[in-house]
């Protein structure tokens, strides 16, 4: 039977608490921007995470959800709960013992990490920055990973509320850093601010846990059929982010050689045009139709299966284009509204809208990918994103290598923007081959997306011609693009903007009785 109409509820749902985390995440880039600009202390801070994001990727939020939940999933859709238990508790165990030895190790060898490994070029000072709030980093990445196997466990289960609430923590606890700590420790209020956090984001779904009467218990049950398919599926989701880490890595030590203050900018390049659109929209897609695409394969339904991940690529593009064009078109008198202030000026302002347009190439491939790769994870295929994804990684870092000399940070944005939109399009081409998608829905949807894109263009640019003061202009060309996008993408036949509409309205209603139902 199809979940449709449940999965474009809970999408509204968790798009809804993504709205949110938007909200803290604006927040927090502007408390950033006006107190430390693109300074030393923002490249060691985007810097520092960099080793425990590579622990949480390959060891626990990352691998380990797309390898757990079709697991757990199938034990729950054969009514086999004592063992989805015992896998749950002996994952959970694993985890904690696993994540925190790698990050005590990681704490012990930070200053060697730092300036051998990720930042050699670094000045002497911000090489100490990194190097303490590393540590900071990596005791937040032991309690994220215990908080991500809550959420696979929660997502399992159809509850998507209280996971989707985790990075509104981080973020508020962020800002909680840099308001009340920044003034006595600097920066590392601001890190400090992430392990409160991450620790809110392990208690908040606690209470969801216990409504549903479920028991994680420390235990390791390696004898369970279960835990060994889990580990046996992680091994090439482990080389999967291992690659994407990879080049995170080469792409830091080389931009550690660069200008101070390119790292930074490309940091919050990144979370304006890629986190903040994609984020809200297509994280918000890909959190809701993976377990329903790993119960579907569970469950048989080959054609729901396809139903679904073509109306995730439909949704992704219908509501990640205009996203895209919008910030293309926008993003210079945008950026320089809202950031230039404080220690943020002007040439700080040019270089993040310069890094945003290129972005722009990048921000639907990426989130086409999150789709796609999903469709191989949910059947238990995950050797054929690997090995798609080292072909990426040669490519990336090949192109890092070659273009910033030429092209400085701008080169590495390039490099990026290019090797994935090359990845989303090989996943797609084995994806049309295995027959997983319906090209003629994707063709007509991408066409109409196209249309309604250039349409939005030519309101900001008429309004342009108004010189209008920035914040109304800005205000008014999003108000008038995104009326011209979807009034045109449904005058050429796009009328599932309507029943999004609709059930965006069914869904916000009903998110309080959805989430009880599910308890």
């Amino acid at each position: 039977m199809s979940r449709a109409p449940h999965l474009v509820r809970s999408s509204f749902l968790v798009v809804f608490i993504f709205g949110l985390d938007k909200v803290t995440g604006f927040v927090k880039l502007l408390l950033t921007t006006r107190l430390f600009g693109t300074g030393p202390e923002v490249d060691a801070f985007a810097t520092a995470n960099q080793l425990p994001e590579l622990l949480l990727a390959l060891l626990a939020a990352g691998a380990l959800s797309a390898a757990f939940i079709p697991v757990y999933s199938g034990y729950l859709t054969q009514s086999r709960q004592g063992e989805a238990e015992s896998l749950a508790g002996t994952v959970l165990t694993l985890t904690v013992i696993v994540v925190g030895t790698a990050c005590l190790l990681a704490i012990l060898a930070a200053p060697w990490l730092v300036r051998v490994v990720l930042a050699p070029h670094f000045p002497e000072e911000t090489q100490r920055l990194t190097t303490q709030m590393m540590r900071i980093f990596l005791l937040a990445a032991v309690l994220i990973s215990v908080s991500g196997v809550f959420g696979s466990v929660l997502h399992s289960h159809q509850h998507f509320l209280t996971p989707a609430l985790g990075s509104v923590l981080i973020d508020l606890g962020q800002i909680a850093g840099m308001i009340a700590l920044v003034p006595i420790w600097g920066v590392y209020g601001m890190a400090w601010g992430s392990v409160l956090g991450a620790a809110l984001t392990v208690l908040v779904q606690l209470p969801a846990l216990a409504r549903r009467r479920l028991r994680l218990r420390l235990q390791i049950n390696l004898r369970l059929e279960g835990v060994r398919e889990v580990l046996r599926l992680m091994g090439p989701r482990l080389v999967t982010l291992g690659s994407f880490q990879a080049v995170d890595l080469v792409f830091i030590r080389l931009a550690s050689a660069l200008p101070a203050g390119s790292i930074a900018a490309f940091h919050y390049a990144m979370l304006v045009m890629l986190s903040m659109p994609k984020s809200l929209f297509g994280a918000a897609i890909t959190q809701v139709i993976f377990p329903t695409m790993a119960e579907q394969y569970n469950t048989g339904s080959g054609q729901h299966l396809r139903e679904t991940v073509s109306q995730g690529l439909r949704a992704t593009w219908l509501l990640l284009l205009p996203a895209a064009v919008g910030l293309l078109v926008l993003g210079r008198p945008a950026v320089a509204f809202l950031f230039e202030r404080g220690a943020f000026g002007p040439e700080a302002s040019a270089l993040v809208y310069l890094l945003m347009a290129i972005f722009a190439v990048r921000l639907l491939g990426e989130a086409s990918y999150d789709v796609l790769t999903l469709t191989f994870f949910a059947q238990h295929n995950t050797h054929v994103p690997m090995w798609a994804t080292l072909g990426w990684m040669v490519v990336n870092a090949g192109l890092s290598v070659l273009l910033v000399g030429p092209f400085g940070i701008a080169g590495l944005a390039w490099a990026t923007s290019i090797a994935g939109a090359v990845l989303a399009a090989a996943l797609f081409l084995l994806n049309l081959r295995a027959g997983g998608v319906d090209v003629p829905m994707l063709r007509a949807a991408l066409g109409r997306a196209t249309v309604g894109s250039l349409a939005m263009c030519g309101v900001v640019l008429l309004l342009h011609q108004l010189r209008m003061p920035p914040a109304l202009f800005i205000l008014a060309s999003a108000g008038g693009g995104g009326f011209a996008f979807f009034g045109l993408y449904l005058l050429l036949g796009g009328r599932e903007v309507l029943t999004m509409l609709g059930h965006l309205r069914r869904g916000l209603q009903s998110r309080i009785s959805l989430e009880t139902r599910s308890d």
